[in-house]
Order: C-alpha cells, then sequence, then structure tokens
C-alpha cells in the first residue's frame, strides 16, 4: 500500500510540523508529477521558502518517490517499458536538491523562468479551452441529462487514456487489453468528470491536468491525499470513495 498526495499536501506537509511528525512513518510516495508541479511554479520565486519547505519534504520521503511521469509508469504497469531517469530529468532533479538545500534561482535567470511558466500554464489553459468548448457543443445537443449520464463511456475514457499512454511512449505503448481496474480511480473519476463537464456548468481548469495524471499513480489497494473538496466530491461521485479511505476527511 502506498499513499499518493496532491501537490497541496505537500505544501501543507512543510509548513506544519505537526502534521509532518504524525505521517512521517507512513508510506507517502512523492510523484513525478508533484515534483514537476512544484518545480515550475512561480512560487519558487514569489513564495521562496514555502516552495522550499515542500521540496524538502519530497526528498525526506525519497525512499518512496515514483519518478516516471505518469502515462509512462501506466506503460510500465502494462509492460516492460525501459525509462532512463537519469537522462531524461537527472538535471531537473539536482536542480531541486539544490533548492532544497538552499540555493536560488539567479537573478538574472528569473525573468525567462517566469516566461517558460507562462508559456507552459498558457499550453494547459488553451488545452483547458478546448475542452470546455467540446462539452458546451456536447451540452447543447443534450436531450435528456439523467439519461446521458447513465451511458456506458468507459471505453471512450479509456481510449483517451490510451491516447496519452502512446504520446508519451511514442507510440512503443497502448494499453489495449490491459486491466482497467488497475486504474480504477483514474478511470472512472475521468469518466465522471467528462461526464459533468457535458451536464454541468462547470470547466475544466488548467491544473486540473495535473491532478488527474496524479491518479495514474493509485492502484487498488492505496490511498489518494487531498484537502480539496472538488476532487473528493469527484471521486467519491464516481464510485471511488474507499481510495479516499479516512485520510482527505480527517486530516
Amino acid at each position: 500500500m502506498k499513499i499518493i498526495a496532491d501537490t497541496n499536501i505537500w505544501y501543507g506537509l512543510g509548513q506544519d510540523k505537526e502534521l509532518f511528525e504524525k505521517f512521517s512513518k507512513e508510506p507517502i510516495a512523492p510523484t513525478f508529477a508533484n515534483i514537476h508541479e512544484l518545480s515550475k511554479s512561480e512560487n519558487l520565486i514569489d513564495k521562496e521558502e514555502l516552495s522550499r519547505s515542500a521540496i524538502q519534504m519530497l526528498f525526506k520521503f525519497k525512499e518512496n518517490a515514483i519518478y516516471e511521469p505518469p502515462f509512462i509508469y501506466l506503460a510500465q504497469l502494462k509492460q516492460e517499458y525501459i525509462y532512463d531517469i537519469v537522462s531524461e530529468i537527472g538535471h531537473w532533479l539536482e536542480f531541486t536538491s539544490k533548492f532544497a538545500k538552499g540555493h536560488s534561482i539567479e537573478p538574472e535567470k528569473k525573468e525567462v523562468f517566469k516566461q517558460e511558466i507562462l508559456a507552459g500554464r498558457k499550453n494547459l489553459d488553451e488545452v483547458a479551452k478546448l475542452f470546455n468548448d467540446e462539452a458546451e457543443n456536447i451540452r447543447n445537443r443534450i436531450l435528456d441529462k439523467k439519461a446521458h449520464k447513465k451511458i456506458e463511456t468507459y471505453q471512450i475514457t479509456a481510449e483517451f487514456i490510451n491516447f496519452c499512454v502512446e504520446q508519451s511512449t511514442k507510440g512503443k505503448v497502448n494499453i489495449d487489453g490491459f486491466e482497467l481496474d488497475t486504474i480504477e480511480l483514474l478511470v472512472k473519476t475521468l469518466d465522471h468528470f467528462f461526464k459533468t463537464l457535458e451536464t454541468s456548468h462547470m470547466k475544466v481548469q488548467a491544473n486540473d491536468w495535473y491532478d488527474f495524471a496524479i491518479l495514474t499513480y493509485v492502484q487498488p489497494g492505496d490511498r489518494y491525499w487531498t484537502r480539496e473538496k472538488r476532487w473528493i466530491s469527484l471521486i467519491t461521485d464516481a464510485g471511488c470513495g474507499h481510495y479516499l479511505g479516512s485520510i482527505s476527511i480527517t486530516v
């Protein structure tokens, strides 16, 4: 059993000594998604110590770390697939290690860093807009929302996940024949999210992609730790509240 935490939990662990002490012996696994979100944030400049304390927490649990990107990780659940962590993200891990030890982004590089962050966010915003526009088109064609929600769409959702795996592995891996129960939390929550998007005024937000991607790391028997009410509701309504256990409720 492992515990996968969203990135806000890592900020919380860094700021709350009692919280850290309470969970310091738990099998919390930092993930590529956590590391990416923490190290690709303007908080490294604007809220340096907040970011540093969160990144330091990642290193305190480094023996549990999952360094593979989410859909590479999924590809490896399906079959053998080599991902060279050192050559792929070694330089990036070195940067986060130095930052955790007290290094800062050099003043002359801060503006370039901010522009990179903005460019990345713009890409996420554009994808979010694409999904929101498509959801609106579908919403306008729906005659019976209740009936629409009952349509079996797990396979369509799985095809989207498969697309992500194929893109991440440059077409070398697909999840045809893969047991979807292995990623039940991801499939059911994503499917419910899409249905809610199509039948309500909910919108995709740029950071939703991080929140979805991180669910890939959660397998049956694991726990997902979040304080985000929106995600607790989505996961529960998708029939996956058992993955939250008591963690997200009591902490």
